[in-house]
């Protein structure tokens, strides 16, 4: 298997080829080996010539330092190398500045979903039959069936009521704006959404609106749901 530094890099122009050139194969490995491992890796040179994988011997090394052309070689793909790497570094910074740039827009989006939070948006109107309507339910027709077990004629009623639209719950349209969901056989369904004044309050903060408040965040708005769920 190849090493990587026993291929030829992309610093290597024509200028610096021009200079490997010149040299013997096991000059060049010894070379660009040393640039990977030592100016720009993790070794230090007594290490790294004593690796089995060096090309050269110590001795050899130091004669190979000594030689006008060597020198040239090392010094020109040093260089050629170095260029390369912070080119690939500032493109990682760059990267990585536009990830967070990305991740800041998102967190804005998010911060905007729950300033339009509408509480309304978790329920929904539906109607059904019940003998026992509830304060809170509107009556919208009654009449009278026979109860098929005692065999008498009770009161039915057809009522509309607002329920908990628990598929919002895991729209991502709307579960953003959760905050805190928990589901109790004591106490039901509960959930917290965030505070859409808080949200509201902190975007004009961040565009240095006057009308921002500069108080205390108000608390979520917490929802409990106990019961009487649709059928």
């Amino acid at each position: 298997m190849l090493r990587p530094y026993e291929l030829p890099h992309a610093c290597e122009t024509e200028g610096v080829a021009q200079l490997l050139a010149v040299l013997k194969p096991t000059a060049r490995r010894a070379l660009r080996a040393y640039i990977h491992l030592v100016e720009f890796g993790e070794l230090r040179i007594s290490e790294w010539l004593l690796t089995p994988t060096c090309p050269v011997s110590a001795t050899r090394w130091w004669h190979l330092r000594a030689e006008a052309d060597f020198r040239q070689a090392l010094d020109a793909y040093k260089a050629a190398f170095q260029q390369v790497e912070l080119a690939a570094e500032q493109k990682a910074v760059a990267g990585s500045q536009r990830t967070l740039r990305l991740a800041a827009g998102r967190a804005a989006e998010r911060l905007v979903d729950s300033a339009q939070g509408d509480i309304g948006g978790f329920f929904k109107l539906i109607e059904r039959w019940t003998t026992d309507p509830l304060p809170s339910q509107d009556i919208l027709a009654e009449e009278l069936r026979e109860d098929p077990v005692l065999k008498v004629m009770r009161k039915h009623y057809l009522v509309r009521q607002a329920v908990l639209d628990l598929e919002r719950l895991t729209d991502p349209r709307y579960s953003r704006q959760v905050r805190k969901f928990t589901d109790s056989p004591r106490t039901g369904i509960s959930f917290e959404l965030y505070d859409a004044q808080r949200a509201a309050e902190s975007i004009l903060d961040r565009a240095d609106a006057e009308t921002a408040s500069k108080g205390r965040d108000g608390a979520p708005i917490v929802i409990k749901i106990n019961g009487d769920l649709p059928d």
